[in-house]
């Protein structure tokens, strides 16, 4: 037999003043901490005073039978989660269903056999054990994961300013190096090259940090519950031509082309107008990142009864089905990669899922390997 788990203090109920004598002797021979009560008025008095590990409960008693004393330990959030194992006669077994509906977990017989009597404590309480140890660790968890999300709040704000300030300085720098005049001599225009070309990278690397830290802005709100959505009528036919011309320049860079699909009447959902944008500026500018040059891109608004749906199609290498099911994913890493040296931080389509399921939407892929992928979005209609 394992050693018992000495230190645990386990509430005996019972009328009966023998029955206590007999169980408190098998219980502290085997180390057991013990605490009797000859009523269920005194086991709810006990439990006030000290909370114990497992309770051994009479089913029929005078006054407060054992039935109402465990209704009223599960009712109370302090002592739910102790374990009650009812006492009973062999006579009583009618009763049982009614204990376990109560909330009890097991039972034990009288007259009692005193192996079966630790073995069933002693499951009990290791089971009680493990689970306070899970909750333990658990509420340690949710401490280090708000820990981890203030930290990265603050992180990230106190590096979006000087990263916006270099991106700042690299524009003045291509300005005053395109106004400044311009010599015929080699040395000069090696220089003015360099200098264009350094910081043309300056800039472009620093834009795409703002944008890695916005995204773990983005993320830090949505996790810590504050992210504030202002839901009203929003059409999407302007939204999506403003969205499509802001990413033409990037697809016209690969020599790809955006097609959109419109109904010609407006088309109204229920959202945020900001987070709309935001969330359909990501799933298009996937879409060109991720379709080699020269591919065609389709961007489709359809009008359903209960909802609207934006479907966002692309020419590229597809999804493998292991990518699909880790797709959604925070920091999700992908066999597939962009095609044109882009930088992708893996937090964007986290943000896209966790936002349009805040605005009571939906988000999903479609796609098999080597025939591109459509992200289809649905709103609310409003």
């Amino acid at each position: 037999m394992q050693p018992p788990l000495i230190k645990s203090l386990i509430l005996v109920v019972d009328d009966i003043t023998k029955n206590l004598q007999v169980v408190g002797t098998v219980l502290r021979n085997e180390g057991y901490k013990v605490m009797p009560a000859a009523s269920g008025t005194d086991a709810l008095k006990c439990v006030r005073a000290q909370l114990p590990d497992l309770i051994l409960l009479d089913l029929l008693m005078p006054e407060m039978d054992g039935l109402e004393v465990c209704r009223r330990l599960k009712a109370d959030p302090l002592t739910q989660a102790i374990p009650v194992i009812f006492l009973t006669a062999s006579n009583e077994m009618e009763h049982l269903v009614q204990g376990f509906e109560v909330g009890a977990v097991d039972y034990v017989t009288k007259p009692f056999n005193p192996p079966e009597l630790l073995a069933r404590v002693r499951t009990h309480l290791e089971l009680k054990h493990a689970r306070d140890t899970i909750i333990r660790y658990g509420q340690e968890l949710s401490r280090l994961n708000e820990e981890k999300n203030e930290f990265m709040g603050i992180a990230a704000h106190d590096l979006r300013n000087p990263l916006g300030a270099i991106t700042g300085y690299a524009e003045m720098v291509l300005e005053e190096v395109g106004s400044l005049p311009r010599s015929a001599s080699e040395p000069w225009t090696r220089v003015a090259k360099e200098v264009t070309d350094c910081t043309g990278r300056i800039h472009e690397t620093s834009k795409r940090m703002v944008e890695m830290v916005q995204n773990l802005l983005d993320a830090n709100r949505i996790e810590r519950g504050e992210m504030k959505l202002n839901l009203a009528a929003t059409d999407l036919g302007p939204t999506l031509n403003q969205v499509i011309e802001t990413q033409r320049p990037p697809a016209t860079a690969k020599q790809q082309k955006i097609h959109l699909e419109s109904e010609s009447v407006p088309v109204a959902v229920l959202a945020d107008p900001g987070v709309t944008v935001q969330i359909l500026e990501n799933l298009v500018s996937n879409a060109v990142k991720y379709s080699p040059p020269g591919r065609e891109i389709f961007v489709r608004l359809k009008k359903n009864a209960q909802s609207v749906r934006v479907e966002v199609q692309d020419q590229g290498p597809g999804l493998s089905v292991e990518d699909q099911t880790k797709l959604f994913g925070k920091f999700a890493r992908l066999s597939a990669k962009p095609t044109g040296g882009e930088h992708s931080t893996g937090l964007g389509l986290s943000i896209v899922k966790k936002m349009v399921e805040a605005m009571n939407g939906k988000v999903w892929c479609e796609s098999e390997l080597g025939s591109g992928a459509t992200f289809i979005v649905e709103f609310p209609a409003a």
